[in-house]
């Protein structure tokens, strides 16, 4: 009885042993004719002169693996159209700083312009600042020449003078002596350049 069960096990451990799994299965009946059927497509393919991988690039697919990648810009083969192209780009640049050279020589030319008119303005103000400084000296010396006259003999010379000098002169005198011409003056004459002189200093 025992020896029966001892050959039954045995047998069972060799169909175990003799029977395939289910990957070995899978891979002699499923994955090994597929890739047989890519090999003879390919060959096919290869034979008819048909590059699959420039048709996949075409249609926009993307095939990874396949070892090849393309630049963004292509460089010309030929080392003489490459030089052609340098020596292109080369000029190029040469145009560029040239005329960027020039576009500099004529920002400093215009600032030269620019700083011999500020010299000018400079040198016009510093003549007109002399110029009044020379006329109030002199102004003064008259005011002075005024205030040393007597009355009787400013009047007449203010009477003969346009009226801006006029009320100027007065204006620049000390009250005594506004008041002491002003006594040498008729008294029409007397009120119209008091009137003048209000009529300023308002």
């Amino acid at each position: 009885m025992k020896q029966k069960q001892q050959k039954q096990s045995i047998r069972s451990e060799a169909e175990e042993t003799k029977s395939p799994g289910k990957f070995q299965v899978f891979f002699l009946l499923i994955f090994v004719p597929f890739l047989f059927l890519i090999f003879i497509a390919l060959i096919v393919l290869s034979i008819l002169d048909i590059n699959i991988f420039e048709k996949a690039e075409e249609a926009g697919i993307d095939i990874p693996f396949t070892g090849e990648e393309q630049p963004a810009e292509e460089a010309p083969a030929n080392p003489e159209e490459r030089i052609v192209s340098l020596q292109a780009q080369i000029e190029e640049k040469e145009v560029l700083i040239s005329r960027l050279e020039q576009e500099m020589v004529s920002l400093e030319d215009e600032n030269d312009l620019l700083i011999e008119e500020q010299e000018r303005l400079q040198t016009e103000i510093e003549q007109l600042q002399n110029e009044q400084e020379s006329a109030g000296r002199e102004f003064a010396e008259v005011v002075s020449v005024y205030e040393d006259m007597k009355g009787s003999e400013a009047a007449p010379i203010i009477t003969n003078l346009n009226d801006e000098d006029a009320i100027r002169i007065l204006s620049n005198l000390s009250a005594e002596n506004v008041a002491e011409i002003f006594s040498a003056m008729t008294a029409e004459e007397a009120a119209r350049y008091t009137e003048l002189i209000s009529t300023r200093t308002q």
